[in-house]
């Protein structure tokens, strides 16, 4: 059995799902991605003593655990995130050149 494939159909589905790059698109893309990083690598030490003094008052242990792993998350950069916060600038100037 044969699937007849209507590449018209195909194209404006595939056009619907892409996302517009927008000044909003933008905003987000900066502020998801390299803001945090921003933050980390000026106040990475005092953020994570902030989440650690958090945890010392938390008597369950899983709370505790899970405040010290934020504390650990937001204090270190990382080069992945900016990597993928590059890639999506990348495809926004892409897009708003079309």
């Amino acid at each position: 059995m044969k699937v007849r494939i209507n590449q018209d159909k195909l194209d404006e589905l595939k056009h619907k799902l892409k996302p517009d790059a927008t000044w909003l698109a933008l905003i987000g893309i900066v502020f998801f991605f390299f803001v945090p990083e921003i933050v980390a690598f000026f106040w990475g030490v005092e953020v994570k003593q902030y989440f650690y003094s958090l945890a010392s008052y938390q008597a369950n242990p899983l709370l505790q655990k899970a405040y010290k792993q934020m504390g650990d998350m937001l204090s270190e950069n990382s080069i992945l995130n900016i990597m993928i916060g590059l890639g999506f600038v990348w495809w926004w100037i892409i897009e708003r050149r079309k």
